[in-house]
């Protein structure tokens, strides 16, 4: 005769990610969305220090002289923006992180969870380029369910948290 697995067995035999069983209007579950929102931020500001810095030194110092030369040659300012962009789509494209997101354990992959292809990392970059000129890229979020940004919904990528082997 089998034993029939008591309560807690079944309970602790469903693997259940915690955040399932968390109500969502509960106050944990708004602060892990701030929390995620601030690891986004965070990312993007290592980013900025880690490839767009020396990208603007160089360019400032190295190629134009000075940063008087370099406030009066847009087109200067356009080579940074859009090497930094190209830089920060190798990256995604390579290993789904960038310095940043690799720094906050975040990956950027398609919605199906596949890589992102560099042409595609390259349109979303722009895409987000383009929406926080215009600011639509940061109130996005905060009237959607699944709190993607613009540049997310166009080119079907979510940022999600890497799982530690």
């Amino acid at each position: 005769m089998k034993n029939k697995p008591t309560k807690w067995r079944k309970i602790k035999s469903q693997k259940q990610h915690p955040l399932h069983t968390i109500p969502k209007k509960s106050f944990f579950f708004q602060t892990l969305k701030e929390i995620y929102a601030f690891a986004r931020i965070k990312a993007f500001i290592t980013d900025l220090f880690m490839i767009y810095t020396p990208i603007l030194y160089i360019v400032t110092y190295l190629i134009l002289g000075g940063a008087t030369e370099f406030r009066h040659n847009q087109s200067s300012i356009f080579i940074c923006v859009s090497l930094y962009g190209i830089i920060s789509a190798l990256f995604i494209s390579i290993s789904s992180q960038t310095p940043g997101l690799r720094y906050m354990n975040l990956m950027a992959v398609r919605t199906k969870g596949t890589k992102i292809g560099f042409l595609r990392a390259l349109i979303r970059f722009f895409i987000w380029l383009i929406g926080v000129t215009f600011l639509i890229g940061l109130f996005t979020p905060f009237f959607r369910k699944d709190k993607k940004c613009l540049h997310d919904i166009v080119c079907d990528t979510i940022v999600i948290q890497k799982i530690k082997n």
